[in-house]
């Protein structure tokens, strides 16, 4: 091979790395900032809810979601797992934050409230998930708290998992493997039963 063609391809190697580098760069700065900015108009929502019902409360919030926009925190303190979620599972809300199923119960709804996340970034921890494990949703409506019955792999056409249920449940999805490069084969689902609620 000659020289000119091994530096082409050297120099080609290198830009294809710096591209890279800089879009996991920017990916990260992305929804470091994201988190900052969608917290504080949490806060604001949080702040401005005075109805005394929670149930009716997170049909409200329902009505007032925007895709994107803020609809609550996500926290596994024994994972030390806190995020934002916000409303849709589109590529810019699971670049920003987990993503709430827009087809699925609100927090405070009754029936399954199904949260999707990247394995890389905001649902990375859940690979150490157990059994009894406390996860908290904190919304505008109230305070959620559920325990975690199961987390099991499932191939991707398990999309029954995320249907409704006659009671309330919290449905947690991320792709499997974790450390896996690329398009990953499976989904690791986590379901959890509610403890308590508390209503601001």
């Amino acid at each position: 091979m000659s020289r000119v063609v091994w530096r082409s391809i050297e120099g080609g190697s290198y830009l294809v790395a710096t591209l890279l580098l800089g879009y996991w760069l920017w990916a990260n700065a992305d929804g470091w900032l994201s988190q900052r900015r969608l917290a504080r108009r949490l806060e604001e929502l949080i702040a401005s809810y005075g109805a005394p019902h929670a149930t009716e409360r997170a049909f409200a919030t329902r009505r007032e979601a925007q895709r994107g926009g803020p609809v609550g925190r996500i926290t596994i303190p024994r994972l030390g797992v806190s995020a934002l979620v916000l409303e849709g599972a589109t590529s810019r809300s699971l670049r920003r934050g987990v993503g709430h199923l827009e087809t699925s119960a609100f927090p405070g709804e009754p029936g399954n409230v199904d949260l999707a996340a990247h394995r890389d970034t905001y649902f990375h921890a859940l690979e150490a998930i157990a059994p009894g494990d406390r996860v908290v949703l904190s919304t505008p409506d109230g305070r959620f708290e559920y325990r975690v019955d199961w987390a099991r792999v499932v191939p991707p056409n398990r999309t029954d998992l995320l249907a409704p249920t006659g009671s309330r449940r919290l449905t947690l999805v991320t792709c499997y493997p974790f450390d896996w490069i690329g398009p990953a084969p499976d989904r690791f689902v986590v379901r959890a039963s509610p403890v308590e609620t508390q209503t601001p």
